[in-house]
């Protein structure tokens, strides 16, 4: 791409006209037309105005136009022969081209793999830290649409190296290698985000990839299709041409000196009547409606008054301040609502306000009282809505009647996630939205459905789809200093949002959550990647752990998606991805070498209640090239349920199916962690019950510790731990007496708490027990029939707790048992 198309092409895509942009750069419209016309270069002094301008590294801009950055010039006359030299090492890492095969056959045989013995875990753990804290930069490719436990690419792609390359391999070199295994097929029957197909298929794997829920099975079908960057661009450009001017006026209005702007953000506070006098109670918890992220550093915030309704700053330090407009005095830290209840302001009454919302048969309403405003010289400010705003919100309304656009009106399901909106008073899906959002999405979705039919277009819709996150009332305002919107699914529950945030749908530079930004910061990111994948390495120059980014070492991703099993099986490196009950596929037996998969965990968030949220929407939009017919993801087969029993039968029944699929001397790998016991016996059965054997594990970092659940708990669980599984015909260890596969599982697992600690990371009491009851498993299913096994390892479960506490103690102290020296931890024979 040429400058002049680069910075024409960057302009539009911010939503900045010609004028606009001349103006903010000190230079003649029409001097700027010329440049980006490429009948005038543009001098280095604008090239620098516009990096600023069009939010660009200077750098960057001058390495499109063909000049040398000032820091690179510099460089260059010291030493151009090293430079040169470094640049075209940079050019090679820059082109993914297919590499060389690893080695002859890597899974015939009975032979240990590399999974089972010698796999690196705690060096692998360092790498998935630095990949929990970005996963969307670092593997953006699964990151295009929201699904839950999202796990990490890095681990994935060592688990697949280790499960097809034989015991004493040098994992982690292979891991940061060039490598192509045209061989191995590999099975997720759980695929979600689609992290293993991912990971798989960049390898060069053949890939089968399933899941029951159509949200995720969309979502990696889209992800991994192979899409024209340049055809995307152009759709995207068409409907910034033709709707983005539309939706774009449903976000203008004016600030108090008649000065037009564009809204970024309507601040909206839901509102019901009080049951005594009937007056309407603002759920405020607090009249501070805005702050910053880091509010000790930036204290400025702003307030709403509670008896003009004046927006104002204000220190966040104060406890009373003084309405400029109105001259009240109040504490901004304080409001109607508090906890479960809120009082009146008019009568005192003090009400519960779910049980008020639900009497009402329908949502609480809503209030809009301020606005966040981008002005024309770029400036932000805090405004309070105007009776022209409220116009302008009724004009939407009566255009979206008008418009009589489709829209999901498809009843909520009751359920564990949710019962809080249905006790909120909400019943249907599109109550998540009020009138001008339902407007706005109406409006692009019908464009979107007007282009050309292909990968592109879906690519447009599931990006549509994930706006909606950002996008409804149920998102909340996080403040300056970080991404302003705080998605709906922030707590993993469907929580409503008692002062909600009204976002630009289509957004400007300066938007959080858009259509305009998550296609450059997600859709285009992801394209960009698969063009070029890269691996994480770790960066050991500073003092602070870092990664970075390593090219050329995965073939580019993207290709064309089978939809069944071909009667002659699937080529080398295809991909073929269905959605389904994984207990029943059409796979022929015996087929796949390495089943690896990440499963829902029991008693945990359930997906297809969530996913519904979208789902409404995608029915719509795909309903006429799908075969999927229904308003709900919700699936009697769903892998998720909150009885133990029934969650171990619907886990086994896959379990069973992949026994079917699985060569004999295969393995199946997933990852697991629980903090309760029965979520332990739970998926003990259900491998055993299955028929396989748990033959090792291995423990590795998680997803990101700071996550809300993971606060939220006394004793965070920072790890996985991969559950190797081989048939239980192919596992050939001996029958150990339960005291000695105790004492086994106990040494192991002090031994690779060990490892942990030697790289400079301590473990949670329940990281150990995840460590201890996975080991102890392994030990006590060898040998043993699936009844026994697990009758023994559920009788062993007293003993598990008491040596996870022993070893934390021990770990905390720094005084763990030396090699040799008999164990402290005693194992309470008795019991058995």
């Amino acid at each position: 791409m040429t400058i002049h198309e680069f910075i024409r092409h960057r302009r539009e895509s911010l939503g900045l006209s010609l004028r606009n942009t001349a103006g903010r750069c000190g230079v003649d419209p029409a001097h700027l037309s010329r440049v980006e016309a490429g009948t005038t270069p543009p001098s280095e002094t604008l090239l620098a105005r516009l990096a600023e301008v069009l939010e660009l590294p200077r750098d960057e801009l001058l390495l499109v136009a063909g000049r040398l950055p000032p820091s690179l010039r510099r460089i260059v006359d010291q030493d151009p022969h090293r430079v040169a030299g470094a640049l075209t090492d940079l050019a090679g890492m820059l082109i993914a081209e297919p590499s060389d095969s690893y080695g002859s056959p890597l899974i015939d045989g009975p032979s240990a793999r590399a999974i089972e013995d010698g796999f690196p875990f705690e060096h692998l753990s360092d790498i998935a830290e630095v990949e929990s804290w970005r996963k969307e930069v670092w593997r953006p490719v699964y990151h295009t649409h929201k699904w839950w436990a999202q796990r990490l690419g890095s681990v994935f792609r060592a688990a697949i190296l280790g499960c097809t390359t034989p015991k004493g391999t040098a994992l982690m070199d292979l891991y940061s290698s060039a490598v192509k295994l045209p061989g191995p097929v590999i099975f997720d029957p759980f695929m979600g985000s689609g992290t293993t197909v991912g990971e798989a298929h960049k390898l060069g794997c053949t890939v089968i990839g399933r899941d029951i829920n159509p949200v995720a099975w969309r979502a990696v079908r889209t992800a991994l299709a192979p899409i024209d960057r340049s055809r995307l661009q152009a759709l995207f450009a068409q409907l910034e041409a033709t709707v983005a001017p539309e939706i774009r006026a449903l976000y203008r209005s004016r600030t108090p000196d008649g000065e037009p702007c564009e809204v970024l953000y309507w601040f909206w506070v839901k509102q019901l009547d009080c049951p005594e006098c009937q007056a309407p109670v603002d759920l405020f918890s607090s009249r501070i409606f805005a702050k910053h992220a880091y509010v000790k550093k930036y204290p400025r915030v702003q307030v709403v008054c509670s008896e003009c309704g004046e927006v104002f700053p204000a220190q966040y330090t104060d406890h009373k301040v003084s309405c400029p407009a109105c001259r009240h005095s109040f504490d901004p830290h304080s409001g109607p609502a508090a906890g479960a209840n809120a009082q009146c302001d008019a009568c005192g009454c003090r009400f519960p306000i779910a049980k008020t919302a639900r009497a009402r048969g329908e949502p609480p309403r809503h209030r809009l009282y301020a606005k966040l405003v981008l002005r024309a010289n770029g400036e932000k400010d805090y405004l309070r809505a105007t009776s022209e705003d409220l116009s302008a919100y009724q004009e939407a309304r009566a255009r979206l009647r008008f418009l009589d656009a489709p829209i999901p009106r498809v009843t909520i399901q009751p359920g564990y996630n949710t019962r809080q909106v249905l006790n909120y008073g909400y019943s249907r899906w599109d109550q998540f939205f009020n009138d001008r959002q339902l407007l706005a999405i109406s409006l692009l979705a019908g464009a979107i459905g007007e282009l050309p039919k292909g990968p592109e277009r879906d690519a447009l819709f599931i990006l549509l789809s994930g706006v909606l996150e950002f996008n409804n009332l149920f998102a909340s305002y996080k403040g300056e200093g970080t991404g302003a919107v705080r998605h709906m699914f922030s707590h993993h529950v469907l929580k409503p949002e008692r002062t909600p945030i009204e976002a630009n749908l289509w957004g400007t530079s300066k938007s959080s959550g858009s259509f305009l930004n998550l296609f450059q910061s997600r859709l285009l990111r992801a394209v960009d990647y698969k063009a070029a994948p890269f691996e994480i390495v770790l960066d050991d120059s500073g003092a602070k752990k870092s990664g970075r980014k390593l090219f050329g070492k995965s073939r580019p991703m993207g290709t064309s998606i089978s939809d069944a099993w071909p009667p002659d099986g699937l080529p080398p490196g295809a991909v073929y991805l269905s959605c389904g009950d994984s207990a029943a596929t059409d796979l022929p037996d015996r087929v796949v070498d390495a089943v690896i998969t990440d499963p829902p965990f029991y008693d945990n968030v359930h997906y297809s209640e969530l996913a519904d949220f979208f789902h409404v929407w995608q029915q719509l939009w795909f309903r006429e090239d799908e075969a999927v017919d229904q308003d709900t993801t919700r699936h009697p087969r769903e892998v998720q349920d909150t009885e133990s029993e029934r969650f171990a039968d619907k886990l086994e029944a896959v379990f069973g199916e992949c026994h079917r699929v699985l060569k004999d001397e295969g393995l199946l790998v997933f990852s697991y962690h629980h903090s309760r016991e029965d979520g332990w016996t739970s998926v003990a059965r259900a491998v055993l019950a299955a028929g396989f054997r748990l033959v090792q594990t291995q423990p590795v970092k998680a997803e990101m510790s700071v996550a809300t659940p993971k606060l939220a708990a006394k004793s965070p669980i920072d790890l996985d731990v991969l559950m190797v599984c081989r048939k239980a015909a192919a596992d050939r260890r001996p029958r150990l007496a339960v005291e000695s596969a105790l004492t086994a599982a106990t040494d192991a697992a002090e031994a690779k708490i060990r490892r942990f600690n030697r790289r400079g990371r301590q473990l949670s009491l329940n990281d150990v027990r995840v460590v201890v009851y996975s080991q102890a498993l392994a030990e006590l299913c060898a040998g043993r029939q699936a009844e026994d096994g697990l009758k023994t390892f559920e009788k062993a479960l007293d003993v598990c707790a008491g040596i996870s506490r022993r070893l934390h103690e021990a770990q905390t102290r720094e005084a763990q048992p030396r090699s040799g020296e008999p164990s402290d931890i005693g194992i309470q024979a008795s019991l058995f």
